[in-house]
């Protein structure tokens, strides 16, 4: 059954942005696997105090979203997202109970990378396309792309630490590199607001760990790299960091909203308007459509956010849609398993630590797209998010004699 399920996470990782929905076809093995803990004399695990921190912020999310539909009669379609949070709960038991091989997730995670900056170099190169985005939009290809680059930074900390050949630094090195480049091209600027997160956090990790040395390798080469992508007009970033403050610039004097900044600063202001209304129960999807709507039609939001059915920011649209309690569901789902992860990282010794290191990459870096992005209203965002934190707690939690290669 290990087997299987290192075959699992290996496909959810490597396949997951260079075939379309690649992600799922992981997913679903693990759903089926889970099925074969029902039988008798299948190995089980009862969840504990930690185990409960992420089980129950998985299925507190879920809860919330559908009272919350229920409550404003929503389509059948707007319990698919939170569903797949309830799904992710069998699968994480199954992870528990059969956790993988560490060489499913580290290679998943560098073939991931390595696929999706090749497809995203192809894209530009051969057919002329200004963001490559794959099988899904840019700022999803962007973030996930960088989602693979931090789990491959995690890899290299488990490929040093276990003294693995030069040929797992190389690829996990690789997946890092092409996978930021993919992240990079796709123009998404959200996904590198998480940059900064992750590289301070590392930076800490780095300092407890007694490396400062390595501490100023990686910041003269963060700077280097910097310096060369902003001063290469053909990697995009100079030019899309200026676009963004003349966008940013436009609104503030004229609320110049026909652009990509100036509507996600009005459909900021506008869900700030909206909010107070209905703080307990929120507008609903279509209450918020409809009301964005309205104040469109009243001159009081610009034109250009009618047809955007969330708000570009994940805190915003959850208070706005589901309230407060929808607020505070979306947070606890990131900050329980964050300290579910802390601890067990802790307390689990140095085998545990690459994968509770490349979980708090992962929410940490959620936290940041949620703030241009309304990430987890896509059916990629949440089942990357949902399947990854399973995975990573199934291998946080294995046993130290159980660890192998």
């Amino acid at each position: 059954m290990i087997a299987y399920t290192s075959i699992a996470v290996f496909l959810f990782s490597a396949i997951a942005l260079v075939v379309p929905s690649g992600f799922s076809l992981g997913a679903l093995l693990l759903l089926l696997g889970a099925l074969a803990l029902v039988h008798p004399a299948a190995r089980r695990i009862r969840p504990d105090r930690t185990d409960w921190l992420v089980i129950s912020a998985f299925l507190l999310y879920f809860a919330v979203n559908v009272i919350n539909n229920l409550i404003h009669h929503a389509q059948p379609a707007e319990y698919d997202a939170p569903l797949r949070f309830a799904l992710a709960v069998p699968a994480l038991l199954l992870l528990r109970a059969y956790p993988p091989r560490s060489w499913a997730l580290w290679s998943g995670a560098a073939l991931g990378g390595i696929g999706a900056g090749l497809l995203s170099l192809w894209l530009v190169l051969a057919h002329q396309v200004e963001r490559p985005s794959g099988s899904t939009n840019p700022i999803q290809y962007g973030n996930i792309s960088l989602v693979l680059a931090v789990l491959c930074l995690s890899g290299l900390t488990w490929a040093i630490g276990e003294r693995r050949g030069k040929g797992w630094l190389i690829l996990l090195t690789a997946g890092a590199v092409l996978a930021g480049l993919a992240s990079l091209l796709s123009g998404s600027r959200g996904s590198w607001l998480a940059l900064p997160v992750c590289l301070a956090v590392a930076i800490y990790l780095l300092m407890r760990a007694d490396r400062p040395r390595l501490v100023v390798k990686i910041l003269a080469g963060t700077g280097v790299g910097m310096a060369l992508l902003w001063a290469l007009p053909q990697s995009g970033l100079r030019a899309r960091t200026e676009v963004a403050f003349s966008e940013a610039g436009q609104y503030q004097q004229r609320r110049e909203a026909d652009s990509s900044i100036g509507a996600r600063l009005d459909m900021l202001r506008t869900g700030l308007m909206m909010a107070p209304g209905h703080l307990l129960i929120g507008w609903g999807k279509q209450g918020m459509f409809n009301y964005k709507a309205s104040l469109v039609d009243q001159g009081l939001a610009a034109a250009s956010i009618r047809e955007h059915t969330h708000l570009h920011n994940e805190y915003l649209d959850a208070l706005v849609k589901r309230g407060i309690p929808g607020l505070l569901a979306l947070v606890l789902l990131y900050l329980m398993p964050l300290v579910a992860f802390v601890q067990a990282g802790t307390r689990n010794g140095t085998t545990a630590r690459p994968y509770a290191i490349a979980a708090t990459m992962l929410l940490l870096s959620y936290l940041a797209f949620g703030m241009t992005q309304a990430f987890l209203t896509h059916n990629n965002g949440v089942m990357i998010l949902a399947f990854l934190i399973a995975i990573l707690w199934g291998l946080v939690r294995r046993p130290p004699l159980a660890a192998a290669p």
